[in-house]
């Protein structure tokens, strides 16, 4: 177990010590808005593996961007700013950066950048429930693609609008917006945006009970995820044609694709899909009547369920280090502090990875 912990800490120390050399190297380039392009192009990678590195690059970003005095530069960092507040699940100061990106974009007519805030904002509106106001911001993003010929944009916001329509269970509302997305997904030739598409459709089509039809669209968006490397995919479209067998009576066929789903989520750690496969095999069991199966797979589903509530709670639960108030007048301060934020994250690692281990155990 030693050195178990002492590889852990060996690679987290490397790989801040990555990161800082890179911040750093970044910060050397000479050309302001070049350096916000690669600042940003590495906090945006970061957002999800490290949201205090990525905030770090953020700040970086925007200092790049104030010196070189270019509104399109500013509104990057400010887009930025306001994705990694999205991921911490801060809707308030992203809602606010989306908005001064977005003021800052329109004010110099570029559409491209505009698009991309007005997605975001339609994104985090429809997390918080603003469902009008998340259509009229996908809506004004999809014009704005349609003046710059974006047809892959469209295709996605298209089926970001479909969502929307079908969390508020308008379904034929839906199934228009993703035969649209199609049209253009099919004009481009993107094999993934028109296998979701098929899937969506497929999966509207089960809701509205017309299993026939369904399972048309479900096999053809599975054949072409299954001429694409991407296996863990396969499992989502394994468990809603199951779900179509199971509506059919052919226990048979739906246990099979059940299995299969199974298969795929255990092999990859592919949480989200083996919770929806435990629903399933639970549905599977209450088809045929046998209740006391039927509701072990459920409470296998709700305990996953809970489990992923409390990963995803903790994950959102952090505090960026140098984190200022945001003044709409002057922008964020520009403070940096030193690296003890480490040395503490090594000190819980010591104390709280033993304490896990020993719980696992048990």
């Amino acid at each position: 177990m030693r050195l178990l912990l002492i590889a852990i800490l060996i690679h987290t120390t490397c790989f801040s010590q990555v990161n800082d050399s890179l911040l750093y190297q970044l910060q050397q380039i000479e050309n302001d808005t070049e350096k916000v392009n690669q600042l940003y192009k590495t906090g945006f990678d970061l957002r999800n593996t490290d949201p205090q590195f990525s905030y770090d690059f953020a700040i970086a970003c925007e200092k790049a961007a104030l010196k070189s005095k270019s509104p399109k530069h500013l509104a990057k960092s400010y887009n930025l700013f306001g994705i990694i507040f999205y991921k911490k699940g801060d809707y308030i100061k992203a809602l606010n950066f989306q908005k001064q990106a977005l003021a800052l974009n329109q004010s110099i007519q570029n559409e491209t950048g505009a698009a991309i805030n007005l997605t975001n904002l339609g994104n985090i509106y429809s997390d918080i429930h603003y469902l009008a106001l998340s259509e009229q911001s996908y809506l004004q993003a999809l014009h704005a693609y349609n003046k710059t010929n974006n047809t892959i944009q469209i295709s996605r916001c298209l089926l970001n609008i479909g969502v929307l329509k079908y969390t508020q269970k308008q379904f034929n509302a839906a199934i228009k917006q993703f035969e649209q997305a199609l049209y253009f997904a099919d004009k481009i030739g993107d094999h993934d945006l028109i296998a979701s598409c098929y899937n969506n459709i497929g999966t509207i089509l089960r809701e509205q009970n017309k299993p026939d039809s369904a399972l048309m669209y479900l096999e053809e968006s599975l054949k072409i995820r299954q001429q694409s490397d991407n296996e863990v995919e396969l499992a989502d479209s394994y468990n809603n044609i199951a779900n179509v067998y199971i509506l059919l009576k052919n226990f048979n066929q739906a246990s099979n694709y059940i299995s299969m789903a199974q298969e795929i989520g255990e092999k990859y750690g592919y949480a989200e899909a083996l919770l929806e496969v435990y629903h399933t095999r639970s549905l599977f069991y209450e088809a045929q009547r046998d209740f006391q199966q039927a509701n072990t797979w459920l409470k296998k589903h709700y305990v996953l369920k809970d489990s992923l509530q409390i990963i995803e709670k903790e994950n959102l639960d952090f505090t960026f280090q140098n984190e200022t108030s945001y003044d709409e007048t002057s922008g964020l301060e520009l403070k940096h502090g030193s690296n003890n934020w480490l040395l503490i994250f090594l000190l819980l690692m010591l104390i709280a990875l033993p304490l896990f281990l020993i719980r696992y155990k048990r």
